[in-house]
């Protein structure tokens, strides 16, 4: 009996010894751990902010790259959110730790990819300063092996008597149109082209003999770009192109932009798909954005709202560049804890209507739009009875002048920046303007009296439910 007693507070003992030992070297480990990744992280971004800078024709070290920067911002992402958020120990160090190994790892496969960096000529010294900047601002973040693939596909000699095609699908507001636009602004691009024409699906509608003429002309005589953005009409689509190709030179290119699938078999190559970016790459372009210069080290506090928001506006499924591109815009210009504040209080008290809302509004509320939010103002108690929902959302691609958009914008409406008219129900607000081509601009309208009924119809299914408990 002594000797099964003695046997039980040995190991007793022993485990409670262990346990005290890891607990003391727990928060050592951790932060080293933290310590070896941050230190991964500058050296994965400086490979790749060189990277950015040169012109890279070669797809395998395109392809590099880009599974770099995916382990660049996943391990941001990790570090940020043990530094900033709370969570389980064992589960941060278990993740940091993996952050740690696939970075590490990453880095390892791109030596080679350092060292072939210095034959790729760099891009234009000039444009630098301010491409650099707008390019993390706009949809072109994290599109450069996509970028030189179009580019590649336009330079190239024909291969074939076929007029050359590329679909480019992707989703809704993905970046589309902008990679294109980047592409058409490209001094390659310019320089190997004579004219570049933008069409839409009204101008392949037309009859093939009413086409412009001078567009006919360019086409017969020089090297000509198409832009097609096609929505539908397959038929329009055939007739167009074989209108082209009886008139056109054979160094003449054909890209498409569209969001149907079914739409990648119309061209001669295969189609170059524009996928969704991922919650971590979103999050590194969000807190670059939103810092700016600023170290997010040096305001811990500013670095937890940001963190808290984008949880929060991340649950808003639609247009995540435009998303994190406002919202970060909106912080920047107020690098205070009580501006930032004031926009999570909007984003905690923000409710989105899906398109099967019968269940926020009770059925009391009949043709709401397939998405809309309702949001509440954060100025005082006083605004707090009138709610603003937003709904409609449009986008406009307009070049030039915007002197025809809102001149409220929807984060200064409701975080009290800017003020209703009294009288007015319903009127249009600017979500967001990009600053580079193709110029995009989104718009929603706010609907005041439309907001009050919801509110009233969400007060009484809770008052329902209080009388039925």
């Amino acid at each position: 009996m002594d000797v099964l007693l003695s046997a039980v507070a040995s190991d007793v003992i022993g485990r409670l010894v262990s346990f005290l030992i890891s607990k003391y070297q727990e928060p050592s480990a951790t932060a080293d751990a933290a310590a070896k990744l941050q230190r991964a992280l500058l050296r994965a971004r400086a490979v790749v902010e060189e990277a950015e800078g040169r012109q890279i024709a070669n797809r395998a070290m395109l392809l590099q790259l880009s599974q770099l920067r995916r382990e660049l911002c996943r391990g941001a992402y990790t570090l940020d959110a043990f530094r900033w958020r709370a969570a389980d120990p064992i589960l941060a160090i278990t993740g940091v730790a993996a952050a740690v190994e696939s970075l590490e790892a990453a880095l390892g496969d791109v030596r080679e990819l350092v060292v072939l960096l210095g034959a790729c000529p760099p891009r234009v010294t000039r444009r630098q300063p301010y491409c650099a900047y707008l390019f993390m601002e706009s949809c072109m973040f994290g599109r450069q092996m996509e970028k030189e693939q179009l580019v590649s596909f336009l330079l190239q000699p024909p291969a074939q008597d076929l007029l050359a095609v590329l679909p480019i699908i992707g989703a809704h507001d993905v970046g589309k149109r902008t990679l294109v636009e980047h592409v058409c602004l490209d001094e390659r691009v310019r320089g190997h082209f004579t004219w570049i024409h933008r069409l839409g699906s009204d101008d392949l509608d037309r009859d093939h003999e009413q086409h412009d003429s001078s567009l006919m002309d360019d086409a017969t005589t020089a090297r000509s770009l198409f832009v097609v953005d096609l929505a539908d009409g397959e038929d329009a689509w055939r007739r167009f192109l074989l209108s082209m190709s009886r008139r056109e030179s054979r160094e003449s290119k054909v890209v498409i932009i569209s969001r149907t699938e079914r739409h990648s078999a119309l061209g001669t190559v295969p189609p170059l798909r524009l996928l969704p970016p991922r919650r971590e790459e979103l999050w590194y372009l969000f807190r670059g954005l939103a810092f700016g210069g600023a170290d997010p080290e040096d305001r811990p506090d500013l670095a937890r709202i940001a963190v808290a928001l984008f949880e929060g506006f991340m649950l808003l499924d639609v247009s995540p560049f435009t998303t994190v591109s406002n919202l970060a815009a909106t912080l920047r210009s107020d690098m205070t804890a009580r501006a930032w504040r004031r926009v999570l209080n909007v984003s905690a008290a923000t409710t989105v209507f899906l398109p099967d809302h019968s269940s926020h509004t009770g059925g009391e509320i009949d043709n709401l739009p397939e998405f809309c939010f309702l949001c509440r103002p954060v100025r005082g108690d006083a605004c707090r009875s009138t709610p603003f929902l937003f709904c409609d959302r449009r986008k406009s691609t307009t070049r030039g002048d915007h002197g025809e958009l809102p001149r409220v914008t929807l984060l200064e409406l409701v975080t009290g920046r800017a003020a209703v008219d009294v009288g007015e129900t319903r009127f249009d607000v600017l979500v967001w303007r990009s600053r580079i081509p193709p110029y995009a601009s989104y718009v929603v309208a706010c609907d005041v009296e439309r907001a009050r009924r919801v509110v009233v119809a969400g007060e009484k299914r809770v008052r329902k439910r209080r009388r039925g408990q």
